[in-house]
């Protein structure tokens, strides 16, 4: 069986362990059962993707939604659930993070629910 994570940048630490942060986008399809239990990490930098980047555990979740869409379908309350007070503006971050996405790509919604916040240093 295969441990799943997510990993997040540092930029969503207060949202995530705040609860306001419910939910993720990623490029591409992926499946995600809904009920599965996953890993959730946090970079200690802004940018997940910075070079040398370490990472804590802060918890295990569990996928509650699962839906692929196109960028430009994402509605109102998943850019919530994300920490994002509209789609636009989520939509708009994606592109930052992932400068060659466009509003027709394909993109993977997950809405997942956050318990056992612990912090564990690896």
């Amino acid at each position: 069986m295969a441990i799943v994570a997510f990993h997040f940048s540092g930029v969503y630490k207060d949202k995530l362990l705040s609860g306001k942060k419910t939910a993720s986008v990623m490029p591409g399809t992926h499946l995600y059962e809904v009920g599965s239990q996953v890993l959730v990490y946090l970079s200690d930098t802004p940018n997940l993707f910075d070079k040398g980047a370490k990472e804590t555990r802060i918890g295990e979740a569990t996928i509650v939604t699962c839906r692929q869409c196109k960028l430009k379908d994402l509605m109102k309350e998943e850019a919530m659930n994300c920490g994002y007070l509209s789609s636009e503006e989520l939509i708009r971050e994606m592109k930052i993070w992932y400068p060659l996405m466009k509003n027709v790509d394909d993109v993977t919604y997950v809405r997942f629910s956050l318990k056992s916040v612990e912090i564990t240093n690896n």
